[in-house]
């Protein structure tokens, strides 16, 4: 990760502002505001009223603590991941690391992306290694090329308030939509647009919302290395509608400096863009990619395997991999007849090469 400087300006003003709520209001409002909106956002409520000085009670203090101990498992998860295989880091500690000290950045979730196959189950296994995991889920999305997505999961501190811990490991940096826009496996050189293009992609699934304008304040505060190579990029992946869009969103709430002038830059480029789609709908294509996710059979253990093996059992497909044997399915609902014909396919299926 970087080096670059930390951001300065989150504060309880801005939180204030963030949420539509006057600085006159109590702390309590903006509290419950933050958690209607994503539970996660408390934990940086809390932080920032910690550092303004405001007393925590036991039960906010806990959660709080929770939080961190969270955040810290995931960088030194990301350090020892690193240490063994080069590896991208997508949001999460490449911009909490730019938040100002004392500020936590709520994590749900740590995404890494690998260079291929091999590498991702080379960082599956030191995850392993390092941290008990309770469910490995696989994922295979088929477009010009084919990657591989694995999501390691595992119970938090507290299970009964605190959603699972989970990592993602990846081939590709940016999945589109899969519709239009294909796999972009490789992320830029710079890791503030690298950030920034993850949050605009996150469009595809959801709103925008107050975390993302959060991000981007401070990504703000701490690049881009230029505007007009971050206009190329943006261009380059296609993502200008979406990063136009959340520009706008979080400008409401704060300067965004150079990212002003990118999103006044980037306004013709997002016109263009949505018009190239509207027409790729039009014509009625196929999609972009096709994702099909793991059912899982069986764990398994083969340390000497460097990549999955794919076999075809009654008109199905079985991925078996260096950590566990999948049913590649495309919805979440599978006829309970098709999974025990998968599983009793796979004593007969060859292991093939490795």
């Amino acid at each position: 990760m970087s080096t670059r400087a930390r951001a300065d300006s989150i504060d309880l003003p801005l939180l204030y502002r963030l949420f539509d709520l006057s600085p006159d209001d109590d702390l309590r409002f903006l509290v419950r505001r933050a958690r209607a909106t994503r539970e996660a956002l408390v934990q940086l409520v809390f932080s920032v009223a910690e550092r303004a000085g405001h007393r925590l009670g036991t039960g906010s203090a806990d959660e709080l603590r929770r939080a961190r101990t969270r955040a810290d498992g995931y960088r030194r998860l990301h350090t020892a991941v690193s240490a063994a295989h080069p590896v991208h880091v997508l949001k999460g500690p490449a911009i909490a690391q730019h938040y100002p000290e004392g500020v936590l950045r709520p994590t749900g979730d740590l995404d890494l992306v690998v260079s291929g196959e091999r590498e991702l189950w080379s960082v599956v296994r030191v995850v392993l290694d390092h941290q008990a995991v309770d469910t490995i889920d696989y994922s295979v999305v088929d477009g010009e090329h084919r990657h591989m997505m694995a999501t390691l999961s595992w119970a938090p501190l507290d299970p009964l308030l605190d959603r699972d811990a989970k990592i993602d490991v990846g081939t590709a940096a940016y999945f589109g939509d899969g519709e239009v826009l294909t796999v972009r496996s490789r992320p830029p050189a710079d890791e503030v647009l690298t950030s920034l293009l993850a949050i605009a992609e996150e469009k595809f699934q959801r709103a925008f919302h107050a975390v993302d304008a959060i991000d981007v304040i401070v990504l703000s505060q701490v690049g881009p290395d230029s505007v007009a190579d971050a206009e190329a990029t943006v261009r380059e992946f296609r993502l200008a509608p979406e990063v136009t869009e959340l520009l706008a969103h979080a400008g409401r709430c704060a300067p965004l400096g150079p990212f002003e002038e990118l999103r006044r830059r980037l306004e013709p480029a997002a016109e263009q863009e949505r018009e190239l789609r509207s027409a790729a709908t039009a014509r009625e294509t196929a999609p972009a990619t096709r994702v099909r996710y793991g059912m899982e059979l069986r764990r398994a253990q083969r340390p000497d395997w460097r990549r999955a093996v794919e076999h075809h059992a009654g008109g199905d497909t079985l991925m078996l991999t260096p950590v566990g044997d999948y049913l590649l399915v495309e919805s979440e609902l599978v006829a309970p007849d098709r999974y025990e014909a998968a599983l009793a396919a796979l004593p007969h299926l060859p292991e093939g090469p490795r």
